[in-house]
């Protein structure tokens, strides 16, 4: 089981969900959402070229946490949430980005 891939596809699949999210937002609701959502762009695109990199850097855990990540992210309904979820996704990300 490639594990990078997993958690590179929970990653695509949670960005995704923002994406819609932030597509639906009134105006404010894009307002606030729309500086967080750029910080996750940056910090998937760089994670995202590690975790294609030969070898395996995540674990089980790591899936696990992604996976945790990603259903909060879908389950948010309110901007607050999102962009909590986003920051979570952010940091988590991060990890994987140096």
């Amino acid at each position: 089981m490639d594990k990078d891939m997993l958690v590179l596809e929970q990653a695509s699949n949670a960005v995704l969900s923002i994406d819609r999210k932030y597509r639906n937002a009134d105006f404010n609701g894009k307002i606030s959402l729309k500086d967080e959502r750029d910080k996750l762009y940056n910090e998937y695109a760089k994670a995202r070229l590690k975790l294609l990199e030969d070898g395996m850097i995540c674990t089980d855990d790591n899936v696990k946490e992604m996976m945790e990540i990603r259903a909060e992210i879908e389950q948010a309904i309110q901007t607050q949430s999102i962009v909590i979820g986003i920051g979570k996704l952010v940091k988590f990300l991060a990890k994987f980005a140096k």
